[in-house]
């Protein structure tokens, strides 16, 4: 590894966005260790297993990878067909245990950017329903949580809500105290190989609609320059900030109709 590489933490980089990720830093030739719950062939300088549904398992990682490092992102997530359980423990649980875990093992000058998704839209007006899993730092805490809550609500909707809603808090101690930037990104539907599987969850005619909104949906390589620029030196200044990158489709909701031209 040379003086001038970067070293970056790719969570989930075994496909999708977290693939290209990895591959992206790879080649623009930084040092990059790519963490999956499967064995991978993204490129990368270094492989690890971690199983996000265990905290044991990321707390073995921790003591593996060491520290001196200058970028996490996680981009780790399950759809929500998976069981709601796990949702949780791996978009949102699994996410703040590996933030927190890798905060001292970053440099000053650092920065995570964690993958959210506009499925997390409205999070602003769950705060407070949100505040007893905001509060929840174990497994059996999350579970008692969602096993309390309407299963009508996406459980997928709620793991990136708090995931914004967290990244947003921890942001300003994060700066404070080691130097370290804290933003989310949220893409909207992305032709990755879980896209079948949110059709299935939130709807093939949702998700067909969005796509005839705004033209297509989104690749990989929409996505990934996003992320990479929060992390980089030229977003020095952007804290707890969650960036929609989703072609424009949910700006309408918030500000009326769209303009026509």
């Amino acid at each position: 590894m040379s003086p001038e590489q970067r070293r970056i933490v790719v969570v989930g980089a075994g496909s999708g966005i977290g693939a290209a990720t990895a591959a992206h830093y790879h080649e623009q030739g930084e040092y990059v260790l790519a963490v999956d719950l499967r064995r991978s062939d993204t490129p990368a300088a270094r492989h690890e297993y971690c199983d996000l549904r265990d905290a044991a398992s990321i707390d073995a990682l921790l003591e593996r990878i060491d520290s001196g490092w200058d970028v996490l992102t996680y981009v780790a997530g399950v759809p929500g067909t998976a069981p709601a359980h796990d949702v949780l423990a791996v978009n949102y649980l699994g996410m703040r245990l590996m933030t927190e875990g890798m905060l001292p093992r970053l440099r000053p000058g650092g920065a995570i950017v964690t993958v959210a998704s506009v499925a997390a839209l409205g999070w602003q007006q769950r705060i407070d329903e949100l505040a007893d899993l905001l509060d929840a730092t174990d497994l059996d805490t999350v579970r008692t949580w969602q096993d309390a809550q309407d299963p009508a609500y996406p459980v997928y909707s709620t793991s990136k809500q708090a995931a914004i809603i967290y990244a947003k808090r921890l942001a300003p101690a994060a700066w404070q105290k080691y130097g370290v930037r804290v933003n989310t990104v949220s893409p909207g539907p992305t032709e990755t190989p879980i896209l079948t599987d949110f059709e299935a969850s939130m709807g093939k005619d949702v998700l067909d609609m969005v796509k005839a909104t705004v033209g297509r949906h989104a690749s990989v390589d929409d996505i990934v320059p996003v992320i990479t620029f929060l992390a980089s030196p030229a977003a020095r200044w952007i804290n707890g900030q969650d960036v929609h990158v989703d072609g424009g489709f949910v700006a309408p909701m918030s500000t009326g109709a769209p303009i026509q031209l």
